[in-house]
């Protein structure tokens, strides 16, 4: 077959169309791929300049006395997945239960006469426990106006606080949920001020150490020593069915322990490690039971603010939480007829002040 010089051309021409059509298509996916990621480079330098300086203007919030603008919207929208996710879906009643209880009504008080009656404590620090998953200590604010419980208090939504972890104020978007719901950095400077406000005494420490048939609270004086030096009244709040909703894993390997340890130790951080519905680890989605929080009569401190030994004072007010604690506990166990075999095991901490002490 003989093959002409026309036929010679015309394949050149094929052949340069091809190798032009093969350096185009390369060019467009090169400009392509150019443009994504200098557009993606844009938004996310857009987007992080305005994270940054919402940052900057709501980290304010951290440390002032006054709930942020955007709160009761918020919360509003919160609530309404709460009782639509927990109570309907789920069919687990979450609820503050006002345990003045048996001691009250002997004492002639019925619980709303009770409650009218909290009122008369203008200054309130709140110290929960045990310090776990579902309510952390900066979300009461929030779970009191889900609840109503501060206007059968008579007490001033806009009054309660919550302190928290100085961590969680440099986690992105978590630390605006902390900020929203009306968690303050949990320094004597910021708190001072407060009318109400709660806390976890036992903090991180407390959290990384729930067993399965143990309730183990770890207190230090700290919280009491400000409160008698602030003319505030101590309340203890239970957490009651912590351990029922979100299971803690208290068969974890040592390596991940001394990991947990480590981190709150040199980073101030703690997390939990938990099994929640269907024994799946980290589910977010709950076990479905009732949820208490109790919460118990206020000690009045009044007549300890002026002792002479302050150290003695502050075991004395120790010893009247103590006891509170264990009372409410006990009747939260007797009246929701649940978790028996749950013990609850209260440990001293020495505070920082103690330390020093020691050290000097």
């Amino acid at each position: 077959m003989e093959v002409s010089c026309h036929d010679f051309q015309l394949l050149e021409e094929i052949v340069k169309l091809c190798n032009q059509f093969q350096m185009n298509n390369e060019l467009f996916f090169t400009n392509s791929l150019v443009k994504a990621v200098v557009g993606a480079s844009l938004s996310t330098l857009l987007l992080s300049s305005l994270y940054a300086s919402w940052w900057a203007w709501s980290h304010k919030y951290a440390t002032l006395r006054k709930h942020v603008p955007w709160r009761r919207a918020v919360v509003a929208y919160l609530i309404f997945w709460d009782v639509l996710i927990f109570e309907k879906i789920l069919g687990m009643d979450r609820k503050l239960h006002m345990s003045l209880c048996k001691k009250g009504s002997r004492d002639g008080y019925s619980d709303d006469t009770g409650l009218k009656k909290y009122a008369k404590h203008s200054r309130v620090c709140w110290a929960a426990g045990p310090h776990h998953l579902l309510l952390p200590s900066f979300a009461f604010a929030f779970q009191a106006e889900r609840d109503g419980i501060h206007d059968k208090m008579g007490v001033d939504m806009d009054d309660i606080f919550t302190a928290a972890a100085t961590i969680l104020f440099y986690i992105p978007f978590l630390r605006d949920l902390v900020i929203t719901l009306g968690g303050r950095i949990a320094s004597p400077e910021v708190l001072e001020g407060m009318k109400m406000f709660a806390l976890a005494p036992g903090g991180i420490h407390e959290m990384i150490r729930q067993g399965k048939n143990h309730d183990r609270l770890y207190l230090r004086t700290g919280f009491i020593r400000f409160a008698l030096r602030k003319n505030l009244d101590v309340c203890p709040i239970y957490l009651f069915d912590e351990n029922e909703c979100y299971k803690p894993i208290s068969d974890l390997p040592e390596w991940c322990v001394t990991f947990q340890r480590w981190c709150h130790r040199r980073i101030g951080l703690g997390f939990s490690i938990w099994k929640g519905r269907w024994g799946i680890p980290f589910n977010p989605l709950p076990n479905g039971c009732e949820y208490v929080v109790g919460v118990g009569r206020p000690i009045d401190t009044a007549k300890f603010r002026d002792m002479e030994d302050q150290d003695e004072a502050i075991e004395k007010v120790m010893e009247l939480y103590i006891a509170e604690v264990r009372r409410l506990f006990k009747e939260l166990q007797t009246d929701t007829g649940r978790r028996k075999d749950v013990v609850l095991e209260i440990e001293r901490l020495q505070s920082r002040s103690q330390r020093n002490k020691k050290t000097d």
